[in-house]
C-alpha cells in the first residue's frame, strides 16, 4: 500500500505544529478547572482532531495492489444438432453418452480449474446444462460457436478447449479455415457413427421460390444413395393433393447420385405447397430424408426494370448480382458505350412496358437530355417510380426535367466527389419498406464509404430523408438517402456510387450478401406497390419461412386522416395446417406500430385473421397466409466426419479422442504444462472520505471531550 497526497505533503509538519499550539491554547488556562489527566487526555484527544481534519484537507489517497490468482479455464463445446442421433449408434449417444459427460465435467477439482460448459447447434448457448442434453436443435455451425467462445474468453486465462461433434457442419465456414487462430489446444471428441449408413436421401431440390401463372416451371430433384449396391427409384411430385409427375430412376455401384427434372404450370396465384417423395428402402437408416416439402409463391406477372447507366461500373455488377436472387424481376440493361452510344439501344423499346426505371451516374451528358424527358413523362402520365443512384459522372444540369419528382435536388452543380460513409437514422425502422433484422443498422452504419456528389443538395418538404453523411466519425446534415411519395409518383434518390462496397461488406460481416439484397428489393416493392389505403393492416415480415426463422407480424392502424392510431388492441387468430387455431395480442412500439414474433411453428401452411379495436369498438379486419418449410439438414450427411475432427485437434495441439474413451481426457489435458493459473494485480485507489470508521473516530474524540467539558461546568 502507498499513501499519497493531492497536496504537498509537507504541509503536515505545518498542520501538526498549528494542532499542537491550537490544542495548547485550548486547555492553558484550565489548570485550576481541571486535574491534570483528564486536561492532558482532551489536549491529546484536541490535537489528534484537528490533526487529522487537516490531513484530510491535504485530500490523502490510499493506492492498494491487489494480487489475483486466475485459474485456467476449460471450456467444453456440446453439439447438440439432430445428426448426432440420426445413425445406428444413436442410442449410446442417448444413453450411456451422459453419465461419461458427466464424469468429465466432475473430473476438474474446482479448486485447481475453472470448467464452462455450453451447446451449440446454428447458435452457441451461454446457458446451457449438462443434465438436459437433448439432441434435437437443427443445423450445426462450429466455426461460428468456436469464434464466438474465442471472443467470449478474450484477455482471460483459457487453457483448452473441448469440441464434442460429430464434425458434420451444415452452416457456416470450414472449422479448418480459422483453427489456426486459437493459441489454446482444442481436443476433440467424436460423438457418433463413421461407418456408412444405409440411406436413400433427397440430397437437393432446385427449383425457383417465385414462379408465375401460367408459365412453365422446372423443379429439379437430385438423389442420392448409401450403402447400397443398387436401387430402383420412383420420384414422386404431388401438389395441391395431387400427383403432377412421376419419374424412374436407377443408381447402381457406379453412380451413386442421379437427378430427375419436373415441369408444371401453376394455374392459380399465391403461395402454394409441394411434396417430393422418393421410394422407402428396407434396412434405410431414416426416412426423414426421402420426402421434401418446398413452396413456391406463384404471381400473376414479372416486373419489368430499366436500368438506364452512364458507363460501365462495378455498381451495375452488385445489382446484376442481387437481381440474380429474384426471378420475379426482369432487367434491360442501357448502358451508354460512348458519350451517345449504347450497348443496348434504347430507342428500340417502349418505356411504356416498363414498370420501373433506375438511373445510375444517368444522364451522362445533354445528349440523353431526349430520354429523361421521355421518363419524365412517364413520370407524369403514369406515375412511373424511379430510384437515382446519383454519382460523380451525373449530368445534374440535363437531369433537371426529373426535378419535380425528385426527393433531394441540388441548389448548384459541382461534379467533383466525396468520400462519406451513409449513417442511417434509427428512425427508418418505422418506414414501411424494410422490416429490419436485428443488427442491419449496426452493418449499414460500419459500411465502407461511398461517393457523394459535393453539390449542394437540399430535400423536398415531403422527402424522408433516412441517412445523412458522416466524414471522419464527424456527424453532418448532409443528405444521402431519402424516399419521397409525391401524390402517388414514388421516388428513391441515393447520392453515392461505388454502392457495391457496401454489398461486399454484407457478405464479409454475414457469409451473405442479405443485408444488402434485402434493403434493395425492400425499396424496389415499395416504389412499385400501388399505395394501399386501408387504414387498417396486419402483414407477416415475408410469405415464406425455413423452419428456424421467427414469423414476424406487422401490424399498422390509421384514423380518417391516415395519422397513426395509439392504444389499439389487435388480436390475431392464426389457423394451423392442422386446423387447430390459436389467439395472440400484437405488441405497440414506438409511433404506433404494433409487431409480433411467433416461434418454433410447424411446418406446413397458415392462415391468420386479424381485427383491431379501441374502447370496444372495431377499427378494422385483415387476413392473410403464409408457409413454412422444415429443415432436413440435418438427414443429409450421417457419417461422423473422423477426418475434420482429428485434423481441428492436430492443428491446434490437442488430442483427438472417442466419445467412449472420454474418461481418459481429462489426464491428458492436466498434463498440458501450459495449464496453469496466471498471476495479476488489480491497482485501485480510495480517498480517506470513504472510511467511516474515521468519521466515527472524529465524532468519537469530539463527543467525549464535550462530555468532560460538560462534567466540569467548562461548557
Amino acid at each position: 500500500m502507498e499513501l499519497i497526497f493531492s497536496h504537498s505533503p509537507w504541509y503536515i509538519l505545518l498542520i501538526v505544529v498549528l494542532a499542537a499550539a491550537l490544542s495548547w491554547l485550548m486547555y492553558r488556562g484550565t489548570r485550576d478547572l481541571l486535574p491534570f489527566i483528564p486536561r492532558f487526555l482532551l489536549g491529546v484527544f484536541r490535537f489528534v482532531v484537528l490533526t487529522l481534519i487537516g490531513i484530510l484537507l491535504l485530500e490523502p489517497l490510499l493506492n492498494a495492489s491487489k494480487k489475483i490468482t486466475s485459474q485456467p479455464i476449460v471450456a467444453v463445446l456440446q453439439d447438440v444438432s439432430e445428426s448426432i442421433v440420426v445413425q445406428k449408434d444413436s442410442a449410446f449417444a442417448r444413453n450411456e453418452y451422459p453419465a461419461l459427460l458427466n464424469n468429465f465435467l466432475g473430473a476438474f477439482d474446482e479448486k485447481d480449474y475453472t470448467l464452462d460448459y455450453y451447446t451449440f447447434s446454428s447458435e452457441l448457448d451461454l446457458d446451457a446444462d449438462a443434465d438436459s442434453l437433448d439432441f434435437a436443435a437443427t443445423g450445426t455451425n462450429i466455426s461460428s460457436a468456436m469464434e464466438r467462445l474465442q471472443k467470449l474468453y478474450q484477455n482471460q486465462n483459457l487453457g483448452a478447449i473441448v469440441l464434442v461433434s460429430d464434425g458434420i457442419s451444415t452452416e457456416g465456414a470450414n472449422p479448418l479455415f480459422i483453427i489456426d487462430r486459437f493459441k489454446q489446444p482444442v481436443h476433440t471428441v467424436l460423438l457418433g457413427d463413421t461407418t456408412p449408413q444405409q440411406d436413400l436421401q433427397i440430397s437437393e431440390v432446385l427449383f425457383n421460390e417465385i414462379a408465375y401463372l401460367k408459365s412453365e416451371t422446372p423443379i429439379q430433384v437430385k438423389v442420392r444413395k448409401e450403402g447400397f449396391q443398387s436401387a430402383d427409384i420412383k420420384v414422386t411430385l404431388l401438389g395441391g393433393g395431387k400427383v403432377i409427375g412421376t419419374q424412374d430412376l436407377k443408381l447402381n455401384r457406379n453412380q451413386v447420385q442421379g437427378q430427375v427434372s419436373f415441369l408444371f404450370e401453376p394455374k392459380e396465384p399465391g403461395v402454394q405447397q409441394f411434396e417430393i417423395s422418393i421410394t422407402r428402402l428396407p434396412g434405410e437408416i431414416t426416412y426423414r430424408n426421402n420426402q421434401r416439402k418446398i413452396f413456391i409463391n406463384v404471381l400473376e406477372t414479372r416486373v419489368k426494370i430499366a436500368l438506364f447507366a452512364g458507363s460501365p461500373h462495378p455498381d451495375l455488377g452488385a445489382l446484376k448480382q442481387a437481381f440474380k436472387r429474384e426471378d420475379r424481376y426482369e432487367v434491360r440493361e442501357f448502358v451508354h458505350k460512348g458519350t451517345t452510344d449504347y450497348y443496348t439501344d434504347p430507342s428500340r423499346y417502349d418505356l411504356d412496358e416498363f414498370d420501373l426505371v433506375i438511373l445510375h451516374n444517368y444522364p451522362l451528358s445533354s445528349a440523353d437530355k431526349a430520354m429523361v424527358e421521355k421518363i419524365a413523362k412517364q413520370v407524369e402520365d403514369r406515375k412511373l417510380p424511379v430510384m437515382h443512384f446519383v454519382g460523380g459522372f451525373t449530368d445534374l444540369q440535363t437531369l433537371q426535367p426529373l426535378y419535380k419528382e425528385m426527393a433531394i435536388t441540388p441548389k448548384n452543380f459541382n461534379n467533383k466527389s466525396e468520400e462519406v460513409i451513409a449513417n442511417f437514422d434509427k428512425k427508418y425502422r418505422d418506414h414501411s419498406t424494410f422490416t429490419f433484422p436485428e443488427n442491419w443498422l449496426v452493418w449499414a452504419n460500419s459500411s465502407p464509404p461511398i461517393f457523394r456528389n459535393r453539390s449542394n443538395w437540399e430535400s423536398k418538404s415531403n422527402a424522408e430523408v433516412y441517412a445523412t453523411a458522416r466524414i471522419k466519425n464527424i456527424q453532418l446534415d448532409y443528405p444521402v438517402f431519402a424516399l419521397q411519395n409525391q401524390l402517388g409518383k414514388k421516388n428513391f434518390v441515393f447520392l453515392g456510387e461505388n454502392f457495391w462496397r457496401m454489398r461486399a461488406h454484407a457478405y464479409v460481416e454475414n457469409e451473405s450478401f442479405d443485408y444488402f439484397d434485402d434493403w434493395l428489393f425492400n425499396n424496389i416493392k415499395w416504389l412499385i406497390v400501388t399505395d394501399d389505403k386501408r387504414k387498417f393492416k396486419v402483414n407477416p415480415s415475408k410469405r415464406l419461412y425455413t423452419g428456424k426463422e421467427p414469423v414476424m407480424f406487422r401490424g399498422q392502424a390509421y384514423d380518417d386522416s391516415y395519422n397513426p392510431i395509439p392504444g389499439v388492441e389487435i388480436k390475431l387468430e392464426l389457423s394451423s395446417p392442422n386446423g387447430k387455431e390459436n389467439i395472440y395480442y400484437l405488441n405497440e412500439t414506438g409511433q404506433s406500430q404494433y409487431y409480433l414474433e411467433l416461434y418454433n411453428l410447424q411446418e406446413g401452411t397458415y392462415s391468420y385473421a386479424a381485427e383491431g379495436r379501441k374502447n370496444e369498438l372495431v377499427i378494422g379486419t385483415d387476413k392473410g397466409q403464409f408457409s413454412i418449410g422444415q429443415s432436413n439438414i440435418e438427414h443429409l450427411r450421417l457419417q461422423a466426419d473422423q477426418g475434420l475432427m482429428r485434423q481441428l485437434a492436430l492443428r491446434s495441439g490437442g488430442k483427438f479422442t472417442l466419445a467412449r474413451d472420454l474418461n481418459g481426457l481429462p489426464a491428458l489435458i492436466k498434463a498440458d504444462a501450459n495449464l496453469k493459473p496466471t498471476v495479476g494485480f488489480k491497482e485501485s485507489r480510495q480517498d480517506f472520505h470513504r472510511f467511516r470508521w474515521l468519521l466515527i473516530l472524529l465524532l468519537s474524540l469530539l463527543g467525549v471531550e464535550w462530555v468532560v467539558r460538560k462534567l466540569y461546568s467548562l461548557l
